[in-house]
């Protein structure tokens, strides 16, 4: 895909590298493989090549597994469907940073020299370091809190939409004393959940207070084989910066000046 004609593509590392199926045809791929997908309430025709070619800015990359489908992605409100998504399988090729406060994805290649100056600079700014693990492949983990309940394990997915900080089910939200709004029924992803607001969420001394939160069948502990008590998600980091070392396995977490 040539840069010389850049496309909007979704930041989620929930998922993979994935493209429209507009995207896919206009890029000439070819299906080797198909299967059925569902996510977010939606059944779907999946269907698997490799991409030559992906540029982002200055790099490139070959030879990609990818994926297509014609399943409705998240966007906001009146905005054009993304070109696709750019995933866990990709970032974890690299140092990879966003600053959400800054608007801004960093890559950097893992060299010793680079995972050296990346770290001589978060010190600098006084990052959060925390473990990270791969759940399945390609979902990151690290410890969370709810309220007091915790520092326990939570995945982290950037591709929440919909002003949503922070996912668990009621039976954590019990444990961590947090009120569920069970008469205010919505959806996400066209799944039932119930509004709720922790008082506090914590990645280490990363903190959000009264961060608006669903409770709903919605984490994949399943999917894991292991407990979670939470997903934090894109409105927990919008005033930081957070970095994913897949090199030594840490998750770096920065108050971002703006």
């Amino acid at each position: 895909m040539s840069g010389r004609n850049p496309r909007k593509f979704l930041l989620d590392t929930g998922g993979t590298l994935s493209l429209s199926m507009a995207t896919a045809e206009e890029a000439g791929l070819r299906a080797v493989a198909t299967g059925r997908g569902r996510a977010g309430g939606q059944t779907f025709t999946m269907y698997f090549g490799v991409l030559d070619s992906f540029r982002m800015g200055d790099i490139e990359l070959r030879n990609l597994p990818v994926h297509w489908h014609d399943a409705v992605m998240p966007s906001a409100l009146g905005d054009p469907q993304p070109s696709g998504v750019i995933g866990t399988t990709i970032f974890y090729h690299f140092l990879t940073t966003m600053d959400y406060a800054n608007r801004a994805l960093i890559l950097r290649r893992k060299t010793s020299a680079k995972l050296r100056q990346f770290r001589v600079e978060a010190e600098r700014a006084g990052a959060e370091t925390l473990p990270l693990w791969l759940a399945a492949d390609h979902f990151p983990c690290t410890l969370g809190s709810l309220n007091d309940y915790g520092p326990r394990v939570v995945s982290l997915d950037t591709g929440g939409a919909g002003g949503i900080g922070v996912v668990t089910t009621g039976e954590v939200a019990g444990r961590a004393g947090i009120r569920v709004d069970y008469d205010r029924p919505t959806s996400f992803n066209r799944i039932p959940v119930h509004p709720c607001v922790p008082d506090r969420a914590s990645l280490g001394g990363a903190v959000a207070r009264d961060i608006y939160s669903i409770a709903g069948p919605l984490l994949m502990d399943d999917r894991f084989r292991f407990d979670t008590i939470a997903n934090f998600t894109h409105s927990f980091f919008k005033p930081y910066a957070i970095t994913f070392d897949f090199a030594d396995m840490n998750f770096h977490i920065t108050s971002s000046p703006r």
